[in-house]
């Protein structure tokens, strides 16, 4: 037993309990590009200005030629569209705006055919307030749907009855989207709702089986159908405390807000681990039959340690935001930070998985500049893992001017009348960014030098062996200024990508002064529209490399008997380290 310890002990220090098996097949996801769709904005197919079914089918080829190999689409269900999709009134429906359900059947069984996954958006938290069963349960009559939503008396409840006073919420929770209470009074019931974001957007109650019975009979029609995973929306907020109790405020000299409260009752409940379980044995019956993977997603703006659990509990990606939420001011000593806190402290055998863009934070290139376009999407699709990327993040779509939708703009497909979203018989839903003229998928596929195709020429290296299995080591050059990640695996290629995150001044970089065994020449793989290196120049490890702000360049090497070392972080394996990693897991028959 104490020897076992010991080795164990020795092993994780040497970060093996991240292994990328390098004989054993990885699954269909474990090294995935995931195409984030909305569906609305993607490419509308029948002219109604509005996204739909048809058009994503109809721009498949194009997602394999970039690289994709799973597409994750936002809510298509039936809604009002009122919150994006989120807000549902029927989930066993699809909303009509993007087709029928033999529409949905369709596209389906053509991106399988082009080997392509599918993920759905699952949206268990809440509902629309139009949805019927929140409709049965106000009128409280049908003692079957009464319970089905959260519902409390006010504070003052006997006062609100008989002298018709003020209701009186029963805490100081409050909505995320709105600075107001969660509580939202229904006249018809004479009792508060409870909504975690707007109210037209009821939360579900989670403690009730029959809820529990209804998403599973839900989650099993749509895996039926043919659905290759799901991504859970809003997950931590799906529970709260029966307690009822104030949540802690933060800061006493600032207002009440949802951002102003410690969120100890109404996020993070340890229940939804066993859900998570739950809905993992349920996918996981279907794969007994057909020896499919359906991954399971998470969605949850919280710490580590939750979605280290997250984990445990299931969920094969458990979405780390942390590349994301704070990109903006981020550093190559942020990055790194961030990446290996991610890295060492995820249980033995999971996946990493990154994502810098999603439709409900600003598009990259607006916050962070065009001179980064092709160096954090570079960083994304460099990493280990899951690579999870929003529509239009290949060819550098940014922000258009709407307060809601902001990131959600039409895919700008070539210049001609509304980007070729739509045909023009109809106005988009929302508007296309104007710099859809120069910005486009065809006028960039041209372009030897273009976003789009150095988006494609990074893509490529995740089916190498190197990518799919090797190490991660990372620098960082010129005083916090640029970055450097090397991907490594003895006999394969080595790869190394350069990112100047300084994107006022040139920097100056000579490899060899900090990363040692290196080959004494390396080839240029690709270069960021801004860079002045072109694919396959040779650049000499002791010379020094001008990069000009915000550029980006991959270089590559040949090894064919050991792994580059770096003096930076060394986030995956030696090579030393996989063998006694082997032996354990053979010794152990794990």
């Amino acid at each position: 037993m104490l020897l076992t310890f010991l080795l164990i002990t020795s092993i994780q220090l040497m970060y093996c309990k991240v292994i990328l098996r390098p004989t054993v097949e990885l699954d269909w996801w474990q090294n995935a590009i995931i195409y984030e769709i909305f569906p609305l904005s993607f490419k509308d197919s029948d002219g109604d200005g509005s996204g739909d079914f048809k058009g994503i089918t109809q721009k498949l080829d194009y997602l394999v030629d970039i690289g994709v190999t799973a597409i994750w689409l936002t809510p298509f269900y039936e809604s009002p569209l009122e919150s994006g999709g989120y807000d549902i009134t029927n989930y066993l429906e699809v909303q009509q705006v993007f087709g029928t359900i033999d529409d949905f059947k369709d596209l389906l069984k053509a991106a399988h055919s082009k080997n392509l996954k599918v993920i759905m958006d699952f949206v268990p938290n809440h509902t629309s307030d139009k949805h019927i069963w929140f409709k049965k349960s106000v009128g409280n009559n049908d003692t079957h749907y009464a319970d089905y939503y959260i519902w409390k008396d006010a504070k003052n409840q006997e006062e609100v009855i008989k002298n018709n006073s003020t209701p009186i919420v029963p805490n100081n929770w409050q909505m995320i989207c709105d600075s107001a209470s969660s509580w939202v009074w229904n006249n018809n019931r004479k009792q508060f709702y409870y909504t975690q974001f707007i109210n037209n957007l009821p939360d579900l109650n989670f403690r009730n089986k029959k809820v529990h019975e209804e998403m599973k009979n839900i989650l099993n029609y749509w895996i039926e159908l043919g659905i290759d995973g799901i991504r859970i929306d809003a997950l931590k907020h799906v529970y709260e405390s029966e307690s009822l109790g104030d949540e802690p405020i933060i800061n006493n000299d600032k207002p009440v807000d949802y951002f102003n409260l410690d969120h100890i009752y109404t996020g993070d409940q340890v229940e939804v681990y066993d859900l998570i379980k739950e809905w993992r044995l349920l996918l996981d019956e279907f794969k007994q039959k057909d020896h499919h993977t359906r991954i399971i997603m998470t969605e949850s703006y919280t710490n580590h340690s939750v979605l280290y659990n997250y984990y445990t509990s299931g969920a094969e990606v458990p979405t780390n935001f942390k590349l994301m939420n704070d990109s903006i001011n981020y550093t190559p000593k942020d990055f790194e930070r961030e990446i290996e806190n991610w890295i060492t402290k995820m249980p033995f055998g999971a996946t990493f998985n990154s994502v810098l863009q999603n439709h409900d934070h600003p598009r990259s290139p607006t916050v962070n500049g065009k001179e980064l376009i092709d160096g954090l999407n570079a960083l994304s699709l460099f990493l280990p893992g899951v690579s999870i990327v929003l529509y239009g993040g290949e060819i550098g779509m940014e922000n258009i001017p709407d307060k809601i939708n902001f990131a959600r703009g039409p895919m700008q497909w070539d210049d001609t009348k509304y980007a070729g979203f739509t045909d023009g018989t109809n106005e988009p839903w929302v508007a296309v960014h104007p710099d859809y003229v120069t910005r486009n998928v065809q006028s960039e596929s041209y372009d030897p030098k273009s976003y789009l195709n150095f988006f494609k020429s990074v893509s490529k290296l995740r089916q190498t062996e190197t990518f799919k299995r090797g190490g991660l080591a990372t620098d960082i050059f010129n005083d916090n200024k640029v970055f450097v990640l090397n991907r490594f695996l003895p006999g394969h290629e080595n790869y190394t990508l350069i990112i100047n995150m300084d994107t006022s001044y040139t920097q100056r970089v000579r490899l060899s002064d900090k990363i040692s065994n290196l080959c004494d020449s390396l080839t240029v793989v690709v270069g960021s529209v801004n860079s002045n290196f072109d694919t396959g120049k040779s650049i000499l490890t002791a010379e020094w490399i001008d990069l000009s702000p915000g550029a980006t360049i991959i270089l590559t090497e040949k090894t064919e008997t050991g792994s580059t070392q770096s003096s930076g972080t060394q986030l995956f394996i030696t090579l030393k380290s996989l063998l006694l990693c082997l032996f354990f897991i053979k010794m152990c028959n794990i």
